[in-house]
């Protein structure tokens, strides 16, 4: 089976870190633990590349010679660590420029502004177009007596 696996705690990588094959989710833990040498209550998550339904096991490591691991619930944070958690991710973010979706609401803004400067542009110029028109008209009619 083809398996794939990521930090989540105490840093979070924001990209799959490992891929590869293994005989089941466990041994391909113990091997991203022993390659990426991960020190001890490093949590991380691995994912079975199987289509919708594959399995999703959290891990931590728990001594690193040898390795042991132990299956871990996902951490949620708290209240008060969100929000700090969340001033230090938009910090972070305006340093990197983005996050992993592409900025989100920002993005989508910025998408509306770029379609909405480009429809001003198109009537700008056909005003000026329809404009330069009358006054070609209007310089037949009156200096060459056109019509």
């Amino acid at each position: 089976m083809k398996y794939t696996a990521r930090r989540t705690w105490p840093e979070k990588s924001k990209s799959w870190e490992y891929l590869g094959e293994s005989e089941s989710l466990e041994e391909f833990a113990l091997a991203f633990a022993t390659d990426k040498a991960l020190e001890v209550d490093t949590e991380f998550v691995v994912i079975e590349k199987a289509g919708a339904e594959s399995e999703i096991e959290f891990f931590k490591v728990t001594r690193t010679s040898p390795y042991g691991l132990v299956t871990a619930a996902p951490r949620v944070e708290s209240e008060g660590s969100s929000t700090d958690n969340a001033t230090t991710k938009d910090e972070q973010s305006s340093n990197d420029g983005g996050d992993d979706n592409y900025g989100g609401v920002e993005a989508i803004a910025g998408a509306w502004r770029g379609v909405i400067s480009n429809i001003l542009m198109f009537v700008k110029a056909g005003g000026a177009a329809f404009l330069f028109f009358l006054a070609a008209i209007f310089l037949a009619k009156w200096l060459f007596n056109a019509w």
